[in-house]
């Protein structure tokens, strides 16, 4: 029974066996049980102390997997990725590349074995806003009827996740006959839930009291203490979890963005003095794909662990909202869905069309040309000309277009309503707090609606988006003569049709259950629900004021710092090489006045210097490089950010990809061109009539 638990029990070696156990009667749905499944034929048997810490991660993640799976799945990636480095690094005859990729395997290999304990804490993390939602749906259900395994029933019937995955199967096995009561079902599972959120437990075993307390406002007490403990000890846990992410996020942001961002600017001073070594192929590869998957695969761990108090609309169920990755534009009383993966494409080509022609042509002239002419082709991409500012520039903003396109077009058509059913959602508690006074006096659904009505046109309110909802709700029961049910969840005109918000439906799917009952009780379940979304509101707030710095930060990193920076950066490269090549020039003179060969010191000074020109990345691929790493990188920023402020919301995150974006692509033109001007100008001064590259 839950009110006889130990709570300092932990779960037995049987009791993880029997979990093991129903975790194989699932399918293997996820790429991780699949590849564990075939790995698992491998037979690679961990040490027996690896095994018991393996099973019992298992054991609370729900993955359908084995310990000699897991094992054997990790051993196997290793050796694949092992062989995939030592394929390339011979393919380009590479042993340096050998030893830095070696250091993938072992990432990939460590990042399979860790998976099932990363799973159960993200499991964990999942079932705080679930459990509130049990214990919630439970009090409303006993306010109504005095029955625990109604109540159980009738909460699972409303909520998804693991723990009412876990009632469902207790339910099943009360009705099979397994268990006489739903107390003894539920408390097999107990243990399990005790791991995941020893709260929710305590909060149901504080339910089952009520059906032993003999007066009205006793019971009344036991519910609001029960849902009061599970929201008190929520915002706790939800504290400490903030502080724990924001280590996380500051040291990603440090280690993965701005240190690398940093060390751009050593880029063209590598590429001058180490251009025997520095590939650029291997530069493109490590700044435009790996960095960014890594920084993407970082990122996203810490957002799967994010607090659980957001709510996200489902806009994809509006009826003024096109198919998913098009966007509608309107001809005449009609509408055409546009495809926007096509728009974006063609104005990222066009965009892009005058660099592809250049590098294509670069190419093809230095695969044909001799060295010298090598030489004259890498100076020539060193200096500062218009040819080369549109090239890398074109590259830069081509590639900038097309994601800030598709993701704008994605999300501008969706973000005003997105936006307009959050207001509702933030003073939605409100509302129903006014309805649920007027429901206690006694007075019928439709004319407590009526009176909150009238209280938001007394106050001058009738902006408000909760007004809209009341006045639209009550406009379908009259004209239509609707049930208050049907008015709300009419397949065709329904008020939920408009206003697709999981925490609207979820509380008008509850008070259309009570309607029926009379509106005292209904008054109280509408008031008992505003405190819930009240307790939510709060619970974000914390978490949003607590990660203030961390989000500052990173919106002014996006924005500003890193475009401005890269910029810099990439302008930086040619003033430095050509600050060498005025040098040389300088030195040459020199030379000359003292009557040495002029020639072959000047050649060893430049070839001691910065090696030889044919070998050296061109400044223009090196800008192009830097500009999509911008690209990528302010990408990645704007998903950390939004996955911190709204959670999973793909609305609010391609809409702020997009604006960010095009901020960023602004401000790095800008600099980059004002930069490129700056530099070309302070080289004018210092050099003479000559060109940068001779010396007369």
């Amino acid at each position: 029974m839950p009110n006889r638990i130990n709570f300092e029990q932990k779960p037995s070696k049987d009791y993880i066996n029997f979990l093991l156990e129903e975790a194989k009667s699932k399918e293997k749905n996820t790429w991780f049980e699949k590849f564990c499944g075939f790995a698992e034929l491998l037979g690679v048997e961990p040490p027996s102390d690896l095994k018991d810490k393996l099973n019992k991660t298992i054991a609370f993640s729900s993955l359908n997997v084995t310990a000699k799976g897991v094992f054997s799945a990790s051993i196997l990636t290793l050796f694949i990725f092992l062989a995939i480095s030592g394929v390339l690094a011979f393919a380009l005859n590479n042993t340096g590349l050998l030893i830095f990729l070696s250091i993938i395997p072992i990432l990939a290999a460590i990042y399979v074995y860790t998976y099932p304990s990363f799973a159960a804490r993200v499991q964990k993390v999942q079932t705080g806003d679930e459990s509130i939602k049990i214990i919630l749906y439970m009090i409303i259900y006993l306010k109504l009827n005095p029955t625990f395994e109604g109540a159980v029933l009738y909460a699972s019937a409303h909520t998804k996740g693991p723990i009412s995955n876990d009632i469902k199967k207790a339910v099943w096995d009360m009705q099979t006959g397994k268990y006489k009561s739903i107390e003894e079902a539920l408390s097999f599972y107990i243990p399990k839930w005790v791991v995941w959120n020893e709260d929710f437990v305590r909060s149901l075993s504080l339910l089952y009291g009520v059906l032993i307390e003999p007066t009205e406002k006793g019971r009344d007490d036991i519910l609001k203490k029960a849902l009061d403990y599970m929201l008190e000890n929520t915002k706790e846990k939800m504290k400490v979890y903030v502080e724990d992410i924001s280590g996380s996020i500051t040291i990603v942001h440090i280690m993965g963005i701005l240190l690398p961002v940093m060390a751009m600017v050593m880029l063209p001073l590598v590429s001058m003095f180490l251009n025997d070594m520095v590939n650029p192929l291997y530069v493109g590869i490590g700044y435009t794909i790996i960095l960014p998957t890594i920084l993407y695969f970082f990122i996203r761990r810490i957002l799967l662990k994010r607090p659980s108090a957001f709510l996200i609309p489902d806009v994809s169920k509006h009826p003024d909202i096109p198919p998913p990755g098009k966007f509608s534009i309107k001809i005449g009383k009609s509408k055409l869905n546009v495809s926007a993966v096509l728009v974006s494409s063609i104005l990222a080509l066009i965009i892009m069309s005058f660099g592809i022609m250049h590098f294509v042509n670069l190419y093809a002239d230095y695969a044909e040309a001799s060295p010298q002419l090598r030489e004259d082709i890498m100076k020539n991409e060193a200096n500062i000309n218009m040819e080369n500012v549109l090239s890398t520039l074109s590259i830069t903003l081509g590639f900038g277009t097309f994601f800030a396109a598709y993701f704008y077009l994605n999300s501008f058509q969706r973000i005003k309503i997105r936006d307009e059913i959050k207001n509702i959602e933030k003073e939605f508690q409100v509302g129903l707090f006014t309805l649920g006074n007027y429901l206690s006096e006694g007075y019928p659904i439709e004319k407590s609606i009526e009176k909150s009505i009238d209280e938001y046109e007394k106050l001058g309110m009738k902006q408000r988006p909760t007004y809209k909802f009341f006045q639209k709700l009550l406009n379908n029961i009259k004209n239509t003569g609707m049930t208050f049910k049907r008015a709300v969840f009419d397949k065709s005109v329904g008020l939920i049709i408009y206003f697709p918000s999981v925490l609207i439906e979820e509380v008008m799917n509850v008070i259309a259950s009570a309607s029926e009952r009379s509106s005292t009780i209904l008054g109280n379940v509408s008031k008992t629900i505003a405190v819930y979304i009240e307790n939510l509101n709060t619970i974000e707030l914390k978490i949003r004021e607590l990660l203030e710095e961390v989000r500052s930060g990173i919106k002014i990193q996006s924005t500003f710092v890193i475009p401005l920076v890269c910029a810099i950066v990439a302008a930086l490269g040619i003033f430095i090489l050509n600050m060498f090549a005025l040098i040389s020039c300088e030195l040459q003179k020199i030379e000359k006045g003292f009557g040495f060969s002029s020639v072959q010191l000047s050649t060893d000074f430049i070839g001691d210097l910065i090696g030889s020109f044919s070998n050296m990345m061109p400044m223009t691929v090196l800008q192009a490089i830097i500009g999509i790493y911008t690209v990528e990188i302010v990408i990645i920023t704007s998903m950390l950010l939004n996955g911190i402020e709204n959670g999973f919301d793909p609305v609010s995150r391609n809409y702020l990809i997009a604006t960010t974006l095009i901020k960023a692509l602004i401000i790095y033109s800008i600099v980059f061109v004002t930069s490129l001007f700056i530099f070309s100008s302070t080289l004018t001064s210092m050099q003479t009539a000559q060109n940068v590259f001779t010396c007369s």
